[in-house]
């Protein structure tokens, strides 16, 4: 094997319900994953030892140790090396294109390593299933298990104990992201310091019966975000601009952690939709829809 090209989703957080920290310091999730249709590709070649390089939206992030996919390939040297499937030294150039908004909460760091992992099992002849791999991913991060598996998911634990749902139709969304990012972590303290007492997530039934039995708009009133309080408050132009959109009566939601804002629109709306917002503010907009697949294999040679 030569050459293995891989593609992986963004995603969007259609509930994203947080709990008080655990005694290991992460929070327990509740949430419905839903993979779009803007894929960052990673293509791997064989060379003497790992490393990493990156073009398009991320070129000035680093490719060191803790680049993500940089990690998911060391952990999977690693993996291999414990369980003694494949003793002997293995290396590769592992090269990103990168179209998922960086630093956004969509996930295209957690994307890269899912998509690394499956390309280094093909290139190197590994043989692992899924199911191992989801394993390793979820030791990287929360995500990662769920940019392998992609489509439509409810998460619990981290948010990487997933359990795919059927989706009763096509959803789009219109995507406005920014060049500054918002760091995970001071969301998540943000969200402590205001919910200093909270306990279990709340649970996101009632959406999952409307992704499955409902309408667009049954879904759309359901979205909800519990880290979008804390996000605005640490960037409140964020808050403003989503109750700028909400007034117009459009179905808004923070993606993840942000910064990014979320759209919720039906797929024959989305381009007039995307083109009100252009008109309306000054960022960047996307239009994906979803659900999408997950890591897949597009050439292997």
């Amino acid at each position: 094997m030569q050459r293995v090209l891989v593609s992986a989703p963004a995603k969007v957080n259609l509930a994203l319900r947080v709990g008080g920290p655990r005694p290991d310091g992460f929070h327990p999730l509740d949430t419905v994953f839903e993979a779009l249709d803007i894929f960052d590709d990673v293509e791997v070649t064989p060379a003497p030892a790992l490393s990493v390089s990156i073009t398009g939206l991320g070129e000035d992030l680093p490719t060191d140790d803790t680049n993500l996919a940089m990690r998911a390939g060391r952990a999977l040297l690693e993996y291999t090396r414990a369980a003694s499937t494949h003793p002997a030294e293995l290396g590769a150039h592992i090269r990103i294109t990168k179209r998922i908004p960086v630093a956004g909460g969509m996930a295209g760091g957690s994307a890269d390593a899912a998509a690394t992992l499956l390309a280094l099992n093909e290139l190197w002849e590994l043989g692992l299933g899924r199911e191992e791999l989801t394993r390793i991913g979820a030791d990287l991060g929360s995500d990662v298990p769920f940019a392998l598996v992609g489509g439509l998911a409810h998460g619990v634990g981290r948010g990487e104990e997933l359990a795919p749902l059927r989706p009763h139709a096509m959803h789009a969304w219109v995507l406005l992201t920014r060049e500054r990012g918002l760091s995970t972590p001071a969301v998540f303290r943000q969200f402590d310091a205001m919910h200093p007492d909270a306990g279990a997530p709340a649970d996101t039934a009632a959406l999952r019966r409307a992704l499955e039995q409902g309408s667009i708009d049954d879904v759309g009133a359901l979205l909800a975000n519990d880290l979008q309080a804390p996000a605005c408050e640490l960037r409140p132009e964020i808050g403003a601009e989503i109750e700028l959109i909400e007034e117009a009566g459009r179905r808004v939601v923070l993606s993840g952690s942000g910064p990014t804002i979320a759209v919720f629109t039906a797929p024959e709306q989305a381009e007039e939709l995307a083109a009100q917002l252009r008109a309306d503010f000054p960022y960047d907009i996307h239009v994906a829809y979803g659900p999408s697949a997950g890591a897949h294999i597009r050439a292997a040679e």
